[in-house]
């Protein structure tokens, strides 16, 4: 066997173990591992995880201009939850779909969107002030109060 070979064949075999160690390596650290770096960032990142910020909110349902009730929950859920969140987290039962503007809500707990004529349907405002994008993309702060209103018509 020449000696180029010889060499070609050193050559191609450590690199072949060099990528064996790194991949290992990189195996190791992915999964958790216990080395000083794995321990470190897998530590850090599950104490992140545990100990989530979280927001209190109120949400008030208002359905008496559909003939329903009237009900309030406080409900804790993770920063940058939003409007839609919240209604989800207090709600027993709610319809929407996805659309351009973000989540349309159609029915909640039952009363939707053209039960009590063409122009009834969902609104909500924050703090006492209607909301100018949908609920979806209107991220909460602690202690705001989300208030869900049906309305029979639809007024500016």
């Amino acid at each position: 066997m020449s000696q180029n070979n010889l060499s070609r064949r050193t050559f191609v075999a450590r690199l072949v173990g060099g990528l064996a160690a790194c991949a290992l390596a990189l195996t190791v650290v992915a999964c958790g591992g216990t080395g000083a770096a794995g321990a470190a960032g897998g530590n850090a990142v599950s104490a992140g995880q545990e100990q989530q910020a979280t927001i209190e909110v109120t949400v008030e349902i208002d359905a008496t201009a559909g003939e329903g009730e009237k009900t309030t929950a406080e409900v804790e859920l993770p920063e940058g939850a939003t409007a839609y969140d919240a209604l989800v987290a207090a709600a027993d039962d709610v319809n929407a779909s996805d659309s351009e503007y973000g989540m349309y809500v159609q029915g909640i707990n039952g009363l939707a969107g053209g039960d009590f004529g063409d122009m009834s349907g969902w609104m909500f405002e924050v703090n006492g002030e209607m909301a100018e994008v949908a609920a979806s993309e209107l991220e909460l702060e602690p202690g705001d109060v989300v208030t869900w209103l049906y309305v029979t018509e639809f007024t500016e």
